[in-house]
């Protein structure tokens, strides 16, 4: 069910980040199959690549490239505004 509602809201274009960011923080499942297609990613194109290349040609082509600069700060780049954001976890 809760996969129909994040297609739905997707579709529509309203409320698409809102559900699938709740979809995904309420499944665990889902992160850890996310985590672990990322790892593949990075072993087979590698981590250079995937962390600093991937974010740029993203920007390039209109979207939003999230940049990691260390631990506990990233970049989040788009065409209208440029974001640094700090996050830990505990």
């Amino acid at each position: 069910m809760g996969e129909f509602l994040v297609i739905f809201a997707c579709l529509n274009s309203t409320g698409c980040k809102e559900t699938s960011t709740h979809y995904y923080n309420t499944h665990p499942q889902m992160q850890e199959i996310i985590k672990a297609n990322e790892q593949r990613i990075k072993h087979y194109i590698g981590p250079v690549f995937v962390e600093t290349f991937a974010p740029m040609l993203a920007f390039s082509l209109g979207g939003t490239g999230n940049i990691r600069l260390n631990k506990y700060f990233n970049l989040q780049i788009n065409k209208d505004s440029n974001i640094l954001g700090f996050s830990r976890e505990f």
